[in-house]
């Protein structure tokens, strides 16, 4: 049997976390996950059984994935029981002491955070049957931790939304926006989100590829490529090979394009989950 869920956090805490995600799974047969950037940081809790990571060897029981520019393909022989916190682009910030560049394209251990109060959460929900026990410990954590934000995380804030509802924008313009000089707003912008904003630009844009081709599978590429701030389909073409290792034309025959980055089923407060025995 394997069950997934989204479940979604209190009104408090929406504006930093996107959704929780639930995955149970008791199968003999190996499960594959292939990890792709997704423009968002995760803290996740195994239960079960640790993923491995192709190639690299098991994920850490609790860690926190940063910001990701690759892909990777996770693999698990079954009696999984996972619960991830997916954030915001900029959602664990206020929660954690560490600069958001130190965990760039890993997965960093809860232990070696040397965080008390976080290790004791992990100790908790790892003895916590009820998953629905286990957010309200989550969300508990997390709303003792909330501080006022400063200017530039304000700053980064108003790029990342710019990135988000322009499809075509210069870097420049970003920092000329954020009334920064180009190699201040670059610093300010990589140590909140964890990778440059050329490199978060194109992430950003090839989920929104995702995202279109999620709801219209059929659309040309040409088009795609231009509705999504590409030059030319050489471009979009060159994006996919990096972030998902295969041409658009080979991930669809393989993949079921999907964006939680943009997608509308993530933004409402529903629950939804499928299993399948």
């Amino acid at each position: 049997m394997r069950e997934s869920k989204i479940l979604y956090p209190s009104p408090v805490l929406s504006q930093y976390i996107k959704y929780y995600w639930v995955l149970k799974t008791d199968e003999v047969e190996p499960v594959m996950i292939q990890t792709i950037p997704s423009g968002c940081v995760h803290l996740v809790f195994h239960r079960g059984e640790n993923l491995n990571i192709q190639s690299k060897g098991l994920q850490p029981k609790n860690f926190i994935r940063g910001q990701f520019s690759t892909y990777g393909c996770l693999i698990s022989k079954g009696n999984i029981n996972m619960i991830a916190v997916i954030f915001h682009p900029l959602g664990l910030n206020p929660f954690v002491r560490c600069s958001m560049s130190e965990i760039y394209n890993r997965y960093i251990n809860v232990e070696d955070l040397e965080d008390i109060e976080l290790n004791h959460l992990k100790l908790n929900i790892s003895a916590e049957p009820v998953v629905e026990t286990c957010l309200r410990l989550i969300e508990i954590f997390l709303i003792q931790r909330l501080v006022g934000v400063d200017c530039n995380y304000q700053r980064t804030r108003n790029a990342i939304c710019q990135i988000i509802n322009q499809p075509r924008i210069e870097v420049n313009a970003l920092a000329e926006n954020a009334c920064l000089g180009y190699r201040q707003f670059k610093r300010v912008f990589t140590n909140y989100v964890g990778m440059s904003p050329k490199e978060y630009y194109r992430v950003v844009r090839f989920q929104r590829a995702l995202y279109l081709l999620q709801n219209n599978p059929e659309m040309e590429f040409i088009d795609l490529a231009y509705s999504c701030g590409f030059y030319d389909p050489s471009h979009l073409v060159k994006d996919f090979k990096e972030f998902t290792g295969c041409s658009p034309t080979q991930y669809l025959f393989s993949h079921s394009p999907y964006s939680t980055f943009f997608s509308e089923d993530c933004r409402l407060n529903v629950i939804k989950s499928h299993s399948r025995a």
